[in-house]
């Protein structure tokens, strides 16, 4: 461990948030470009709005539970686990979380699986479990794995959700559904109609500490659900709108660029172009919203619903994130 990162200067590793020295050695226009995209989403606020005149659909998000039983989970008619219930694989482990989550008062509840649930992969699975064909009751929870669902709620009203569990490559063979980043395993992949996306992983530059899948940003751009929920990593929790407008594209595209470091960036360069496009769609996209759209816009939130308090192995003390569609 170097002598940055013991005084707290650096992170030690990719999973922990970067810190302000590692924005500036790394890229400083890309570290402008970041925290004025939060501004500018907070400028435009919610994009999406409960339906008038109709009862909202309470939808509880969890991810990340690592073993660890939630307390403090609301009331809800839809409760959504993206993943990585437990730590080791073992079927015995995932059917306490499955208990769990069984015993919740949730009309409905649907599950897709984290890398850390190896039972549900067959190429991962434990050789305990493998030996012994061990099995898990899902009771009346939702498995969904490359699959939709058209859930119906009291009200009348239905929500369509697709379930996918693949992520990049994070680990050895016992974790579950990786692929590598030169395969594409999204294109096509996620239906037309789907409202809300249930992933373990984030797409990239997302709530995704820049670790996210390229792959999947471009199949969300292509279906784009009104709801992605997703988890896997800890300290990108939160919600983020999205508008899948000109803003966001120049964002993103800036974001993707190979870091420079201080000295490359300062000097004339193709990106301080996109860096100045950006700026314009971003006046251009909170000017639109608030004086021609009176505050109303159409676009998609995302939540990273990890409920680990980062890379400490514990239990974040803040409720499960809930959103009303």
């Amino acid at each position: 461990m170097g002598l940055l990162v013991k005084l707290g200067l650096r992170r030690p590793m990719i999973w922990e948030r970067p810190t302000i020295l590692d924005w500036l050695l790394d890229s400083p226009l890309q570290a402008l470009v970041f925290h004025l995209y939060l501004l500018v989403l907070w400028l435009r606020g919610n994009p999406v709005k409960s339906p008038r005149n109709r009862q909202p659909i309470k939808i509880v998000l969890l991810s990340d539970t690592h073993e660890s039983i939630v307390d403090n989970v609301p009331d809800g008619d839809l409760l959504i686990h993206c993943g990585d219930m437990v730590n080791d694989g073992f079927a015995s482990s995932i059917q306490k979380q499955i208990d769990w989550l069984a015993s919740l008062p949730h009309l409905h509840k649907v599950l897709v699986c984290g890398n850390h649930d190896s039972w549900f992969d067959v190429n991962a699975r434990r050789e305990e479990d493998t030996l012994g064909n061990t099995t898990v009751d899902m009771k009346d929870l939702v498995y969904l794995e490359h699959q939709s669902v058209t859930l119906e709620f009291k009200t009348g009203r239905k929500l369509v959700i697709y379930g996918a569990p693949d992520l990049p490559q994070c680990g050895g063979p016992e974790n579950a559904f990786q692929y590598t980043l030169e395969e594409n395993r999204w294109d096509g992949t996620v239906p037309l109609d789907t409202e809300v996306l249930v992933t373990h992983t984030p797409p990239q530059h997302h709530l995704d500490l820049g670790i996210g899948c390229p792959h999947l940003l471009k199949e969300i751009w292509r279906t784009k659900p009104k709801l992605h929920v997703f988890g896997h990593v800890h300290w990108g929790r939160g919600v983020q709108p999205i508008f899948w407008d000109e803003c966001q594209r120049s964002y993103e595209k800036i974001m993707s660029q190979p870091k420079r470091g201080p000295i490359l960036d300062f000097l004339p360069h193709k990106a301080w172009l996109d860096v100045w496009w950006f700026l314009w769609y971003s006046f251009i996209s909170v000017l639109w919203h608030w004086f021609m759209l009176g505050g109303a816009a159409n676009g998609s939130v995302m939540v990273n619903a990890a409920m680990q308090d980062g890379t400490s192995g514990k239990l974040t003390k803040r409720p499960p994130i809930t959103v009303e569609i």
